[in-house]
């Protein structure tokens, strides 16, 4: 029986390791004033075999909305390891942000599993840096944060709010309204690391609609900024990871992970 579950949790472990991206996932993205508002919080791969998560006491640095009336915390203790993580009357007109940041979590992986999740990410620049390290056949640990929004809106889609800027370490921060976006329109993004414009680094467009799955990636130039044609209707996450070497003994690497939701209405 022990051998059994040791081996259950290893399946378990090695499907969550697969699962690279969190998001949060509102049930509705357009609402009427003072409807409530259930938000999840899915962990899964270019849509695939997501699971919900709870929401955990030890890993919820922050959880919060951000409306013309001010700064909500979403954090309610009562839900704790419960899903969804938050239920949430919205009553300011306009548009609005859900927020999280979760706390440091760590991995370890085998030498060629790691390079296969580099290579995932675009990340070449640090399969390079490992290979004249001469450590290519070398495991290695990685601790890491993951910074959440989603957009939504409340009666209509005026206000500045969907531009905001959070101050979070790793930031998507749209420069076009995601909320005023149809199928077809081209939405442009700004990535910062500590407040200052991230360059050259692989961002990804994940679009999900009914069972179609469409998934763009580009680079963001000199001023931190890419963009995306979102070319059908449905949910999307905009996403990407950031990795350097860790500046302690915590771990090998560390990594900031940032993903952006809101909705594509048809034409």
């Amino acid at each position: 029986m022990k051998l059994i579950v040791t081996s259950i949790l290893l399946i378990l472990a090695t499907a969550i390791c697969d699962a690279h991206d969190y998001w949060l996932s509102p049930s509705a993205y357009v609402l009427k004033s003072g409807e409530e508002l259930p938000v999840r919080l899915f962990v899964g791969d270019h849509f695939n075999g997501e699971i919900e998560r709870p929401l955990s006491k030890t890993m919820t640095v922050d959880f919060l909305l951000h409306s013309q009336t001010g700064i909500q915390d979403l954090v309610d203790s009562k839900r704790y390891e419960k899903t969804p993580v938050a239920k949430v009357a919205l009553h300011s007109k306009g548009t609005q942000v859900i927020s999280m940041q979760r706390d440091w979590a760590r991995i370890e992986m085998e030498g060629k599993k790691f390079h296969e999740y580099l290579k995932h990410e675009g990340l070449q620049d640090i399969i390079d840096q490992r290979i004249q390290a001469g450590e290519a056949e070398k495991s290695a640990t990685e601790r890491y944060r993951r910074y959440l929004k989603s957009i939504v809106s409340v009666e209509n889609t005026e206000g500045e709010l969907w531009k905001r800027r959070l101050g979070h370490k790793l930031e998507i921060i749209p420069l076009t309204n995601p909320a005023k976006a149809i199928a077809g329109d081209r939405i442009t993004f700004q990535i910062t690391l500590d407040g200052k414009p991230l360059k050259g680094v692989q961002a990804a467009a994940l679009g999900r609609n009914d069972d179609k799955v469409s998934d763009k990636h580009a680079r963001t130039d000199s001023k931190g900024e890419v963009s995306f044609e979102v070319d059908h209707s449905g949910e999307w996450i905009v996403r990407l990871v950031h990795l350097r070497r860790c500046s302690d003994q915590e771990a090998d690497w560390e990594s900031f992970w940032a993903a952006l939701t809101f909705f594509v209405p048809a034409k």
